[in-house]
């Protein structure tokens, strides 16, 4: 089955240097009630495309105010930055992120329209065709990492990076994420972490938050169903309120919906049967 990782990986970056993504005394207080709700767009991708506007539209009914879009070049599905900004925030929805093929390179050029767009957050969501096979393969990219940081962060605009579950493959007896966590600068560099790709490579997200508070200002909250595949938020097994009591420690600052497999039912159901649960259960 194709993954988002195989469609990141498929991806030509344009870079000429790299080849080619209060709780009780005690505990951490849960996330704020004023928090948007965003999804990443990824999840109606095979809608989106051909009706922008539309599904936008259908996405403000249900109740999302913060859309995380991909595939960003400069601009959103062919729409200039500021008018894709408009386009959304007629409809009450704020671009607070986006993934994007972002190297050294482009990273002025990326920052500058991101900041027209009024995002907070520039996202890498995989090496997309970086090398990975050896932690220096790692080390090189989290030096790479500070260095978009550092462009990024002159435009008033934060770099992070979105993982899968490659990076927990153990190597040299180390975990390459492990890596990429201790040789990126935290004034630099955040992390989106995808809660399900961390648990399916056999990981806890709690462990992370412990071990590197403040590191994690973005969650992809996207549940694990039986089947190990991704599934509406409820309805799998993932203990998301567990892992919010960590929220403050971690650093959250937004969370993104976002749903790969769609056996429930249709993208836009998915979607909205996920942000019910959002706003019941979890803010």
């Amino acid at each position: 089955m194709a993954t988002r990782r195989d469609f990141l990986k498929n991806i030509t970056l344009v870079s000429g240097v790299l080849a080619t993504s209060s709780l009780l005394a005690g505990s951490e207080a849960a996330i704020p009630k004023k928090m948007k709700t965003g999804i990443q767009l990824y999840t109606l991708r095979d809608v989106i495309g051909s009706d922008v506007p539309g599904t936008l539209a259908a996405l403000s009914k249900i109740g999302y105010n913060s859309v995380e879009p991909y595939g960003f070049d400069g601009s959103f599905f062919k729409y200039p930055a500021k008018e894709f900004r408009k386009m959304c925030g007629d409809l009450g929805m704020v671009i607070t992120s986006t993934h994007c093929g972002i190297t050294v390179e482009n990273a002025p050029l990326y920052a500058e329209k991101a900041a027209e767009a009024g995002l907070e957050y520039l996202i890498l969501p995989s090496f997309m065709g970086r090398p990975e096979k050896t932690l220096d393969d790692f080390k090189k990219v989290a030096h790479e990492m500070n260095q978009i940081g550092e462009i990024t962060q002159k435009s008033g605009i934060r770099f992070g990076y979105h993982n899968h579950n490659f990076e927990f493959k153990t190597m040299e007896g180390k975990l390459p994420y492990d890596i990429l966590l201790t040789e990126t600068n935290s004034n630099l560099v955040t992390f989106e972490m995808d809660i399900f790709w961390v648990v399916k490579g056999g990981q806890e997200p709690l462990q992370y938050f412990e071990k590197h508070p403040g590191r994690f200002q973005l969650w992809h909250v996207k549940d694990m169903g039986n089947d190990g595949e991704s599934s509406i938020i409820g309805n799998g097994r993932i203990k998301f309120k567990e892992l919010l009591k960590l929220s403050e420690k971690a650093g959250l600052k937004r969370i993104v919906y976002e749903q790969e497999q769609y056996s429930e039912g249709t993208p836009i159901y998915c979607a909205e049967q996920s942000y019910k649960y959002i706003q019941k259960h979890l803010l």
